[in-house]
C-alpha cells in the first residue's frame, strides 16, 4: 500500500505541472449524438457509471505512459518547431487547440499522432489576406503517427483536434498531439 501511494504521489506530481504547460483544451462537441464506437467496432452507449474519474489512479498511470509514447511518437520528425500542442482525446477536459505565427513561408512538415483509441482526426488551417489552407486533415491509426508535408505562408496556423464521439465518452488516458516543424 505504501509503495502504491507514492507511485500515485509521483504521478500526480508529475501531472500537474504536465496539465500546466498543456496550454489549453477544448471541447469540440459533435451535433449528432452517436453512440461510443468501440476499438472492435462495436457501439455501444456511455453512461455515467462507464465514466471513469478524473482522480482514478490506473487512468492517470495509463495517461502519463500515453503522453510519454505520444511524445516519442511526435518528436521523431525533426526540424525547427513551429507548433506542438497534444490533448486528452476523451474524458472530462477532452480535445485541443492551437494558434502559433509562421514568421518564414515555406514548407512545413505537419505530423499527428495518438495513443490509446482506434484513432484520432487533426485538422491544420491558415488563413492571411492571399490564402486560406482549410482544412488539411490528418487521420491517424492508434498507436501511431502520420507527417504530412504543407506549405504554409506568413500569418497564423492553427490546429485542431476533432472528436467525433460524444461528449460523455469514458475517460481512458487516451491521448493524441500534433507538431509542425520546418522542413530542412
Amino acid at each position: 500500500m505504501k509503495g502504491f501511494r507514492r507511485r500515485l504521489a509521483l504521478t500526480l506530481c508529475l501531472l500537474v505541472p504536465a496539465a500546466g504547460m498543456a496550454g489549453c483544451s477544448y471541447d469540440y462537441p459533435d451535433p449528432a449524438h452517436s453512440p461510443v464506437t468501440e476499438a472492435d467496432g462495436t457501439a455501444t452507449a456511455a453512461t455515467a457509471e462507464s465514466v471513469a474519474s478524473p482522480t482514478d489512479p490506473q487512468v492517470l498511470e495509463r495517461e502519463l505512459r500515453n503522453y510519454q509514447d505520444l511524445d516519442g511518437l511526435l518528436k521523431a520528425v525533426p526540424g525547427e518547431v513551429l507548433l506542438f500542442q497534444e490533448g486528452p482525446l476523451d474524458g472530462p477536459a477532452r480535445g485541443f487547440g492551437t494558434t502559433e505565427q509562421v514568421a518564414t513561408a515555406g514548407e512545413y512538415t505537419v505530423t499527428a499522432g495518438c495513443v490509446g483509441a482506434a484513432n484520432a482526426k487533426i485538422y491544420i488551417r491558415q488563413e492571411n489576406p492571399t490564402v486560406t489552407l482549410w482544412p488539411v486533415e490528418l487521420t491517424v491509426d492508434c498507436p501511431g503517427s502520420t507527417s504530412q508535408v504543407v506549405t504554409l505562408q506568413q500569418g497564423y496556423v492553427s490546429a485542431h483536434l476533432s472528436l467525433p464521439t460524444p461528449a460523455d465518452t469514458p475517460w481512458t488516458g487516451s491521448v493524441a498531439g500534433v507538431r509542425v516543424t520546418g522542413v530542412s
